[in-house]
């Protein structure tokens, strides 16, 4: 018998792989002019560093309820009279009552100048769109910290 000797080398044509690759590169460079990143400044807002080291500011706890009240309850502050430090929003139907939030906010920042600091504590039934809309009643009435606590 005889045996035929096969080449054992084998030439890889590279060409349609570096085509492949020049597309490639070509596509990430022009759709990269379309890509916004976008970043916010975020830092814990409550537990984050030593009790010492915070500074007492006045602040303002929004707790929603699984009706849809908004209890409100305003901390570390000496120009809030007692009356204004814990109330309810009532809800209005089966929605938030924004009218009345908004008002109670205008209300608290008139008393207390240096409210710039609310905190929403939502339950598990409260719906994102909710939270958001709190969160723009409090950036409406000139509050710039804001924080979401967690469930």
């Amino acid at each position: 018998m005889k045996h035929s000797k096969k080449h054992l080398d084998f030439e890889v044509n590279l060409i349609p792989f570096i085509d492949l690759l020049s597309v490639s590169i070509c596509f990430l460079l022009i759709t990269a002019v379309w890509l916004n990143v976008g970043s916010m400044n975020v830092k814990q807002a409550v537990g984050g560093q030593a009790q010492e080291d915070t500074k007492k500011s006045p602040l303002v706890w929004i707790r929603m309820t699984a009706t849809g009240d908004l209890d409100l309850e305003v901390q570390q502050s000496s120009l809030v009279p007692a009356s204004l430090r814990k109330f309810r929003v009532a809800h209005e139907g089966k929605q938030v009552n924004w009218a009345g939030l908004e008002k109670a906010l205008t209300n608290l920042k008139q008393v207390e100048p240096s409210l710039n600091t609310g905190l929403i504590q939502p339950t598990a039934s409260t719906a994102y769109e909710e939270i958001i809309d709190v969160m723009d009643k409090l950036k409406k009435t000139g509050m710039t910290d804001l924080g979401v606590s967690p469930l």
